[in-house]
């Protein structure tokens, strides 16, 4: 009987502990359904916006608008800016369009105003930033070259510039005067100053052959000095051929840069942050690249032999040339667009707020503004910004548009391959032109009509 009242009594007691034990495990399910089906909602309300940088998401630009991006984040929780990038710029293209055939274009991504962009623009899916400045009341806010160095030539723009410079040769000032040689002011005198320093066993130009836009910027030249844009307008859609006077002389200056030994050794192989190294280190006389390096310059991180060593002049005249020596190449670098579907009233939001705040917090970086902005003596910045600044307010209204911006992307990429063989001597001068206007007749139909 005992033994019974004990197991009546263990049973009534299991009875009693399970509902308790249910309802106990009950409420902890329904606190962590709460809690997660809270947590999906904020991860739900919460809208990633993907910028593919080409820059490389350290370069002051993308570092500046991503710093604006968290402050607008913190009144705008629901916005979240992430970046994504590479400085190789052929990689970076190459992915960019695998992502847009692919139906993942992401809602900022760096782009010229070139062909390709065009065909993005025919199919309605970038937003006019044009208009939005317009209806922003911003426009007029920019640097006039600032704009037009971004618009199609009808006029039409689809990507917004985040940076302005112009380009410039970069010189050891004491290696030239140790030579005893002036900065040249014609390319006959450049061609000059290059055998001199190549003869006292000194390279003459450090330049990124690996990315090929460098170099590319060799073949415009004399081209921009003889027709303006004209040379380039009118061969990309082989209503002009590169047999023409204009085209041969940018070829035989590459042709006779390369062969003769006056760009470094391998620099085929040698990358942005490599050429731009080699003139640092005091081993090449002259650097052509934008003023966007001005603080590079400057810093502490370079010898105290190239503290404040480093010179730059324009590019040099030609006799007979219709651009005047104050112009030059002058941009407002690959700018940003915008992807119409994602363009939603938040990123109309951020971008309104990132007009406002850009500007000045751009130029604290050291750089040159897209926007009509500048820096008065005596605010701490270093005696090579003001120079270059001085020379920004000096610069022509004619600019010489990058050649990449405007070729049709298979003769863009065939003449970034071929170039460099072009200066190695692989090609004479007369095989590359014929070359080019081979690509040009097969592929720019398909572009140009």
């Amino acid at each position: 009987m005992k033994r019974y009242v004990k197991w009546l009594s263990l049973a009534l007691s299991l009875v009693i502990l399970i509902p308790l034990l249910s309802a106990c495990g009950g409420d902890n399910n329904s606190n962590n359904n709460a809690a997660e089906t809270a947590n999906k909602g904020q991860k739900a309300n919460k809208k990633t916006y993907k910028w593919f940088v080409a820059r490389g998401v350290d370069g002051p630009q993308a570092v500046t608008v991503k710093e604006i991006a968290d402050e607008f984040s913190k009144t705008h929780p629901e916005f979240e800016l992430v970046m994504e990038g590479t400085g190789d710029r052929p990689s970076y293209l190459q992915k960019l369009r695998t992502l847009i055939a692919s139906n993942e274009m992401p809602a900022m991504f760096d782009t010229d105003p070139d062909a390709y962009a065009s065909k993005l623009v025919e199919q309605g899916k970038l937003v006019d930033m044009k208009k939005m400045l317009q209806d922003l009341g911003k426009y007029e806010d920019f640097r006039p070259i600032a704009l037009q160095y971004q618009q199609f030539a009808d006029g039409s723009m689809y990507t917004l510039p985040l940076e302005f410079g112009i380009e410039v040769f970069w010189y050891n000032i004491k290696m030239f005067k140790d030579l005893g040689l002036e900065p040249p002011k014609t390319f006959d005198e450049f061609i000059k100053v290059s055998e001199t320093l190549k003869q006292n066993k000194i390279t003459p130009i450090a330049v990124d052959g690996k990315d090929k836009w460098p170099v590319l910027r060799y073949l415009a030249y004399k081209p921009f000095r003889m027709t303006g844009n004209d040379f380039i307008e009118s061969v990309k859609q082989g209503k002009a051929s590169f047999k023409d006077p204009a085209g041969m002389a940018g070829i035989k200056l590459v042709h006779e840069l390369g062969t003769k030994g006056y760009f470094q050794q391998g620099f085929t192989a040698t990358d942005y942050t490599a050429a731009r190294d080699l003139f640092l280190a005091g081993k090449t006389g002259i650097y052509y690249m934008g003023s966007w390096e001005t603080m590079n310059f400057a810093n502490d991180k370079i010898s105290a032999e190239m503290k404040d060593n480093i010179g730059f002049f324009r590019l040099p005249m030609m006799e007979g040339a219709k651009t005047a020596d104050n112009d030059y190449f002058i941009n407002s670098g690959i700018g940003v667009a915008f992807n119409q579907e994602t363009f939603d009233d938040t990123m109309k939001e951020f971008v309104k707020f990132l007009l406002e705040k850009y500007p000045e917090a751009y130029t604290k970086k050291g750089q040159f503004s897209p926007f009509n902005y500048s820096v008065d003596q005596g605010q701490g910045m270093p005696e090579i910004f003001y120079n270059i600044q001085d020379e920004i307010a000096k610069a022509g209204n004619v600019f010489a548009v990058p050649w990449d911006t405007r070729l049709d992307p298979a003769t863009n990429e065939l003449l970034g391959n071929e170039l460099n063989a072009l200066a190695l001597g692989a090609h004479t001068p007369d095989e590359f032109a014929e070359l080019m206007d081979q690509a040009i007749k097969e592929n720019a139909p398909k572009y140009f009509k």
